[in-house]
């Protein structure tokens, strides 16, 4: 894995390769390997995938996650039940990922890519309806305000750590079992 994007995942990817959080996206440029490396990477770690969400011939918006993680989340009742009430085929995982992708090539960044990313469904719906937020963390929040100050801490706690033992010379790919 290039350099590159072994501190890209450790940089944006942290929690969801660790599994405390649904999944994360990397915005990456495109190189001649980067395809190469995603095909690996999804074979070599079959509980973590990689899936290109968006790609504008120069740089790939990547979502990582584990998917027994991204499949718990999206498919808690009110999760699904959001994405179903605005025409996602809520069959599997692989269904709302097609479709999100399909709305993500017609609309740089659709609001309910926020459930695909595991933020708080109500922060999410409160952001459409225009509402002011209260914090600004990994999302903006409108309501529990420290209930997710302490989901985001865990991320980041998560993240420095990955940092810290790739510093140590430890590769990402001992997380990523």
């Amino acid at each position: 894995m290039s350099s590159l994007l072994q501190n890209m995942l450790a940089i944006h990817s942290s929690p969801a390769i660790c599994g405390i959080k649904a999944s994360n996206l990397i915005n990456i440029k495109i190189n001649d390997e980067l395809y190469e490396e995603i095909d690996e990477l999804n074979k070599k770690y079959p509980n973590l995938c990689f899936c290109v969400l968006k790609n504008d011939g120069v740089n790939a918006l990547i979502l990582v996650y584990r998917r027994k993680v991204l499949e718990k989340y999206l498919f808690k009742d009110d999760n699904k039940s959001f994405l179903d009430s605005i025409g996602y085929n809520t069959e599997s995982v692989d269904t709302m990922l097609d479709d999100l992708k399909e709305r993500m090539a017609n609309d740089s960044f659709p609001h309910e890519i926020g459930v695909f990313l595991g933020y708080d469904l109500q922060d999410i719906k409160s952001y459409i309806d225009g509402k002011k937020c209260l914090y600004v963390g990994y999302w903006k929040v409108y309501s529990n305000v420290q209930e997710k100050k302490e989901i985001f801490d865990r991320f980041t706690k998560c993240r420095n750590a990955v940092i810290r033992m790739l510093n140590k010379g430890f590769p990402i790919e001992n997380f990523m079992r």
